[in-house]
């Protein structure tokens, strides 16, 4: 279990044992601090905030991928983590991971599924005017069947997504639109089911998503299965 945490069983079994994790509180006068210039580059026009996000996300890649090769005698030089034409991270070759953030939280996973992804959102319900841009209509009217349960698990569904287009962007290869997935959440045992709708045949393999839920955050994971768990390269 990664250590600063806020609430630390906000990932308490939010993803399986061969996914390293980690996580890091973020403050308002935390201060930017870039391992790579090349990092540095990417955002030195951002606002203080991004920077933070940005360096910060990057300096957890950079320990789990470090923790990753000691495991496995990888003598390889750590280089900085560029960023892909999707805007999302290009991961060292046999690695695989996912960056989040939200306000005051930054969390950081790195393994070798094919499909790896997370995401974090502060806990309190989707804004209402958001609901038909992000949820389909049977998602609608289940969480509407809930009653005020439905509000916070709109929330859920929508970092559910996050964490599915983390996952599948690659193999898609374009931007995944919320009304080509949807979301079926157990309330028992904190998983969720993924269906995906996409506009192409693409094979996918059936996903695991789990999901948590904190006084102040919403965690959300997608990986694949443990037979697809090695990338390949």
């Amino acid at each position: 279990m990664p250590n600063g945490i806020p609430e630390a069983r906000l990932l308490e079994g939010l993803l399986p044992g061969d996914v390293l994790l980690a996580a890091r509180p973020l403050g308002a006068d935390d201060v930017p601090r870039f391992r790579f210039p090349a990092e540095a580059e990417h955002v030195a026009g951002a606002i203080h905030k991004r920077q933070l996000e940005f360096a910060t996300g990057r300096e957890l890649a950079h320990e789990l991928i470090a923790q990753w090769r000691r495991g496995e005698r990888d003598t390889t030089r750590a280089a900085a983590l560029l960023v892909g034409p999707r805007r999302a991270p290009l991961w060292p070759n046999g690695l695989n991971g996912s960056i989040t953030h939200t306000h005051g939280l930054c969390v950081v996973a790195v393994g070798r599924r094919q499909f790896l992804g997370i995401d974090v959102e502060v806990t309190e319900p989707l804004k209402d005017a958001l609901w038909p841009s992000i949820l389909t209509v049977s998602e609608r009217a289940r969480l509407k069947g809930l009653g005020s349960r439905g509000g916070l698990l709109s929330k859920v569904h929508f970092s559910a997504k996050e964490s599915v287009y983390k996952a599948i962007s690659a193999r898609v290869g374009r931007v995944v639109e919320f009304a080509e997935v949807e979301i079926r959440v157990s309330l028992a045992r904190g998983t969720f089911d993924v269906v995906p709708m996409l506009r192409e045949a693409i094979a996918l393999p059936p996903l695991r998503g789990m999901w948590r839920l904190t006084r102040d955050y919403i965690a959300t994971s997608v990986v694949s299965p443990d037979e697809d768990k090695r990338i390949k390269t």
